[in-house]
């Protein structure tokens, strides 16, 4: 019968990188927090503000501004599903039937970018037909939106 030797702890740097897989997989199965976003819209010669609450990966956004020749919509999408993140579809009308005029995704990591225009920036699009202009900005405040400003 072989006899072994005593079992010696495992070095320092192996020990910290066990933990930090431990608490990445604990991160990992706890449920997604994604928080609220506000987008600033300016259109036809009003700027609003609209929440966007997060929602789980399959539901359809409903339009945020609905004018006769551009529709403004916008998902923020729970993690880790696919799509998960902002995004934002503009389309123009033309004769009742939509067309993607514009599409950005952000994925949540950028989400709290800080800049004077959130961590969309400056969006502005144009429908190219009647040259109407639609310009946005999205962000992610650090304290929850007033209840006034939600959509």
């Amino acid at each position: 019968m072989a006899v072994l030797p005593p079992r010696t702890p495992a070095p320092a740097p192996r020990r910290l990188a066990a933990a930090a897989l431990a608490v990445s997989a604990l991160l990992l199965t706890m449920p997604a927090r994604a928080q609220p976003v506000v987008c600033h819209v300016a259109w036809a010669g009003a700027t609003r503000s609209f929440v966007i609450e997060p929602v789980a990966h399959g539901t359809s956004p409903e339009p945020l501004l609905h004018g006769a020749t551009i529709v403004l919509e916008v998902a923020n999408r729970l993690p880790p599903a696919p799509g998960a993140g902002v995004t934002v579809r503009t389309f123009g009308l033309h004769d009742g039937q939509p067309y993607l005029l514009h599409q950005a995704s952000y994925l949540p990591r950028t989400l709290h970018r800080r800049s004077p225009h959130g961590f969309t920036g400056l969006q502005v699009v144009r429908e190219p037909t009647r040259g109407h202009e639609l310009s946005y900005w999205c962000e992610a405040p650090l304290r929850r939106p007033r209840a006034d400003a939600r959509r």
